[in-house]
């Protein structure tokens, strides 16, 4: 019986898991393009410096900037979005909670007020 409550209580809780790993993965994408975008910005300026066709290279990098730059506002917008979920799944958890404890205040007080009509 133990065991199958323990059970229940993890299937319940892995849905509500699931934003927040999102949006720790998300983020972690996020932070791995800062690496990838050094590396990439060496390259271009040993291409530059090395290359006689300076115009292809340096035409080629601005290609390679604006890409570079709408990655990096697509994966901050997927971190915002991530976030706003879990955000929402928390507030609605909580709002749930409050429901829970209201729900527990009034059986309390009508609890109460039973035991009362009973003593008289």
């Amino acid at each position: 019986m133990e065991v199958e409550q323990s059970n229940q209580a993890k299937m319940f809780n892995e849905p509500s898991m699931e934003p927040s790993i999102s949006f720790v993965k998300a983020l972690q994408e996020l932070k791995n393009i800062r690496p990838q975008l050094y590396s990439a910005a060496e390259y271009c300026e040993k291409s530059y410096l090395h290359s006689e066709q300076k115009q292809v290279v340096l035409d080629n990098l601005k290609d390679y900037a604006v890409r570079a730059l709408v990655n990096a506002v697509d994966h901050l917008g997927t971190v915002a979005y991530k976030l706003t979920d879990l955000l929402e799944q928390q507030t609605l958890e909580i709002s749930t909670t409050g429901l829970h404890i209201s729900c527990l205040h009034q059986v309390n007080r009508y609890m109460c007020a039973y035991k009362k009509i009973l003593l008289f």
